[in-house]
């Protein structure tokens, strides 16, 4: 269940939908291999906080009969006897499931019935536990597992989604008389199906029509398969909201991401872990973007990579730009080709054309960076505990091609720095640094190497 899809755990989709449809129920999560895992992810979630989730240990997994049996006989189970309250029951792989669905699961049970069960119709049910009526529209009499199917029974096409809701008198009475006389060997919970029926108790049945929601994920090919019906109804539902879509079936976008109207993605795009993108945005073929926040009508161009970063309103950025961790970008800021920032903040109206490396810099507003441009923010010491020394270079300074900065360093405010030099000390406000050898040539010295060791010229 923590397998990934659309960037979350399997089992966060469903917490989610519980969330939404009821925000106050208690639940339980029974827990076996790797429960440590599954704990820790849960907990560790912010937005699971405020919601009354338990965790009930199944020692052995013996079936799904036995799992809702340790959670009935826990004290999460106690509580829900003792207030009689409904018991749903839900698998933690259907990560498709919508809200509405819940819903209507959740309506109250007649008072007759002992519960409600969800099926569907599927025209290629294997895999699936068959339900059994009497005649074809008949009162449902038991849910027959695959395995222990016969040819007659394989042949029907409605079959048990693992949905259900009880009666908690009737399931606390009757997990109790479950048996694993079957051929896996394990105590079922469809079984439950077949008491009600024969104890002439009412079996409420809802009947879904959309099979992809309730998709399992048992391998990793329904894992991918999954993965991809959940991102083109992503992708579905913001192209209806206003972004255009160069081509969807390619696109990856996480369900945490906002898009505003007038965004156009382009094939490729890759967008994850609460995303922000502005109106008007132009995202170019293979963007991938992270924990990033992006203003409006920026245009980042093919191959831009960012995690937690922040790109301003208006910013141009890449093609192949990397912008690493805590990377903020001013508006109408210029970040072109082959350009790595890391824990910087680029100002305003600022060129940082081409390959060229910032990093733990403060750049300012109307900054001028020529090509090859490389902050050399680490030399094996720590200082005041922080092992990366930082570059400042203030407003409208104008750094030549092929320069270095070597931190801790600081170019003030209007200054310029010439072409191919090497900064170890502070330039002042409006001064020219030259940080570079002097060049001397040797007229006829060409000739003298050619030659060779021993040669004239």
């Amino acid at each position: 269940v923590l397998h990934p899809i659309g960037g979350l755990p399997m089992i966060f989709h469903l917490l989610d939908r519980l969330r939404e449809s009821v925000p106050g129920a208690s639940i339980a999560v029974v827990v076996g291999h790797a429960r440590e895992k599954v704990e820790e992810a849960i907990r560790g979630e912010k937005r699971f906080a405020e919601m009354d989730i338990h965790f009930v240990h199944q020692a052995e997994q013996k079936g799904t009969g036995h799992a809702a049996r340790c959670a009935m006989d826990s004290e999460w189970g106690a509580r829900v006897s003792a207030r009689k309250l409904p018991v749903l029951v839900l698998p933690g792989d259907l990560p498709l499931i919508p809200t509405v669905l819940l819903t209507q699961m959740l309506e109250p049970l007649p008072s007759s019935a002992a519960l409600r069960l969800l099926t569907c119709e599927l025209s290629e049910p294997k895999g699936y536990g068959r339900v059994v009526r009497r005649g074809k529209q008949g009162p449902v009499l038991r849910i027959v597992e695959e395995k222990d199917a016969n040819e007659r029974e394989r042949a029907i096409t409605e079959v048990a989604a693992s949905i259900y809701l009880f009666n908690p008198v009737f399931l606390r009475a009757c997990l109790g008389k479950l048996s694993n006389k079957n051929v896996q060997g394990e105590y079922y919970l469809t079984d439950l199906l077949g008491m009600a029926a024969r104890a002439k108790k009412r079996i409420d049945v809802l009947c879904w029509s959309q099979a992809e929601d309730l998709r399992g994920v048992n391998d990793l090919w329904e894992l991918a398969v999954a993965h991809r019906l959940l991102a083109e109804r992503i992708v579905q539902d913001w192209a209806r909201a206003g972004v255009r879509f160069i081509d969807p079936w390619s696109v990856q976008i996480d369900p945490t991401v906002v898009l505003e109207e007038e965004v156009v993605v382009h094939p490729g795009v890759q967008l994850s872990a609460g995303t922000r993108v502005g109106r008007g945005t132009v995202l170019g073929p293979q963007v991938n973007l992270r924990s990033t926040r992006v203003g409006p009508g920026a245009n980042l161009k093919q191959g831009t990579v960012a995690e937690n970063a922040v790109i301003g309103a208006e910013c141009q950025v890449g093609p192949y730009a990397h912008l690493r961790p805590e990377a903020e970008i001013g508006d109408r800021a210029k970040i072109g080709n082959f350009v790595e920032i890391k824990k910087a903040r680029i100002g305003e109206a600022t060129s940082i054309a081409h390959l060229s490396y910032v990093g733990d810099a403060e750049i300012g507003r109307r900054v001028n960076i020529g090509c090859g441009f490389v902050t050399c923010n680490f030399d094996g010491r720590v200082i005041q505990g922080s092992r990366k020394h930082k570059t400042v270079i203030e407003d409208d300074a104008f750094i030549g091609s092929d320069c270095q900065a070597v931190a801790p360093v600081r170019v003030g405010k209007g200054a310029f720095v010439a072409s191919g030099s090497t900064i170890t000390e502070d330039v002042e406000a409006d001064a020219l640094a030259i940080a570079r050898a002097r060049q001397v040539s040797k007229p006829g010295y060409g000739r003298k190497l050619r030659a060779g060791p021993g040669g004239g010229a």
